[in-house]
């Protein structure tokens, strides 16, 4: 679970760098099943008005996330299926949260609340990503 949560952290890293962080919530893994960007959205938002069980991500985690996130190129998010959806997460920036999904891969990590995602596409930028994940694991 942590190392997935700091995946996720990633991507949440990135589109919020412009404005301060407060924390991430990572819930766990999701059902298994079909997603799409809609349903993966109505998850995310529903386990964080029940309080769902969560790892809380904050302080130096999240200046490794942002490092790491540099890996990531922005592109618009079209609405659609999601194959390979691991794991949702709502990141807060001044009280406000934003939802979040990933992919098991690292390849693509989606903003539902500003309809971006971040990919990743060459085996170097994985690998990149991969060390830095390492720091958090080991501190």
């Amino acid at each position: 679970m942590r190392s997935l949560a700091t995946i996720l952290a990633l991507g949440i890293g990135l589109s919020l760098s412009a404005q301060p962080m407060d924390s991430i919530h990572v819930y766990k893994r999701v059902p298994p099943g079909t997603y799409s960007s809609a349903k993966a959205n109505a998850l995310a938002w529903q386990l964080h008005q029940q309080e769902a069980t969560h790892r809380t991500l904050k302080g130096s985690e999240l200046e490794v996330v942002r490092e790491a996130m540099a890996e990531y190129r922005p592109q618009r998010h079209t609405y659609g299926a999601l194959p390979g959806l691991s794991h949702v997460a709502m990141a807060f920036s001044g009280g406000r949260p934003i939802a979040f999904g990933v992919t098991d891969d690292l390849g693509r990590v989606i903003n539902f609340t500003a309809r971006t995602e971040y990919r990743i596409s060459t085996w170097a930028e994985h690998l990149a990503v991969r060390a830095l994940l390492s720091q958090l694991l080991v501190e």
